[in-house]
């Protein structure tokens, strides 16, 4: 067992200050601590088809959105947007850090929203994934297990 006495380690003490400003004397700087990393994140990929009145194309497209939050509202702010241009279509976001997220389809019928100006206009056909009478949003888990099939249809409109 070492045993260190208090003038020992008064000493250990002093010699690291020594060394210390004898580094920094030799014009050189103290390294500062590494930042930590960001946190890696997961893809959500997301297979949507509108069965409602209607083409999907490129002028009538599905835009999907993630959320953070399980209840969107006019106030909410995406996490982020992707057109879909063909019904069964993907849309991928990689490298999504907030876990859980919520899925939210719009079906663009009047091709006069683009998903970045707000909220969709009154009466456009939308949904959020897992929504049901009986059944709150379900929450996805961006990474391996963040791939889901959404389907939805015109039943539930914008106010």
């Amino acid at each position: 067992m070492l045993r260190v006495s208090g003038i020992g380690l008064l000493c250990f003490a002093l010699a690291g200050v020594v060394a210390l400003e004898a580094h920094t004397q030799s014009g050189q700087k103290p390294k500062p601590p590494a930042p930590a990393a960001p946190a890696a994140g997961g893809d959500v990929t997301i297979t949507v088809s509108y069965t409602g009145k209607g083409v999907v194309d490129d002028a009538t497209n599905i835009i999907v959105f993630l959320f953070d939050h399980p209840n969107p509202g006019a106030g909410s702010r995406a996490l982020g947007i992707q057109p879909v241009t063909k019904n069964g279509g993907v849309a991928t976001f990689k490298g999504i850090t907030a876990s859980p997220v919520y899925v939210v389809a719009v079906y663009d019928e009047k091709n006069n929203y683009d998903g970045t100006m707000g909220p969709p206009p009154p009466g456009t056909p939308w949904a959020v994934y897992g929504v049901t009478a009986k059944t709150p949003a379900r929450a996805v888990v961006p990474g391996p297990k963040g791939k889901i099939t959404f389907r939805f249809d015109g039943s539930n409109r914008w106010k």
